[in-house]
């Protein structure tokens, strides 16, 4: 490329300047913008605290027991949630059964609910204030229910302030 066809950017003194790689050179630069290294970072996924009940289990068969499981982007003044159940109860579903049990870090502002559906019936999981998971199967006729130890599998994203 010829001379011509550069386009440089000078200094007062007429110098040549390179484009700037280090924020703390920069001049009037707003005070409140993030740089790379200050930027949130999703963290690894957890299962601490995570508990169940009523004979709900881990969906065991891959991941070594990381099937129930989440992990946090921190923003600040807000988190966002990415939550993974992968789950299965040892008796049929047919009322609201409360499922698992999950920690205090990652509380949501409030109701957060969430259907599946299988064949027929529609499962619905409710994720509520209080931290359980509940499960409840929507009947259509006698009988109908969810089947023991059939995997329940959620995969939720949500907000939240707490």
């Amino acid at each position: 490329m010829d001379q011509a066809t550069k386009a440089y950017l000078r200094d007062k003194d007429n110098n040549n300047l390179l484009v700037a790689s280090d924020w703390s050179i920069i001049q009037n630069k707003p005070g409140n913008i993030a740089t790379t290294d200050q930027l949130p970072k999703l963290s690894n996924w957890q299962r601490d605290g995570i508990t169940y009940e009523n004979g709900a289990y881990d969906w065991d068969h891959v991941n070594n027991g990381y099937n129930c499981a989440y992990r946090v982007a921190d923003m600040g003044s807000f988190k966002i949630i990415e939550l993974r159940l992968d789950f299965g109860v040892n008796q049929d579903i047919v009322n609201e059964v409360e499922c698992i049990k999950l920690p205090d870090a990652i509380k949501p502002d409030g109701d957060e609910e969430i259907t599946i559906s299988t064949d027929i019936r529609g499962v619905m999981v409710h994720l509520k204030p209080d931290l359980t998971v509940g499960v409840y199967c929507q009947q259509f006729g006698q009988g109908d229910k969810y089947t023991a130890n059939a995997m329940i599998s959620v995969h939720h994203v949500y907000f939240t302030t707490l």
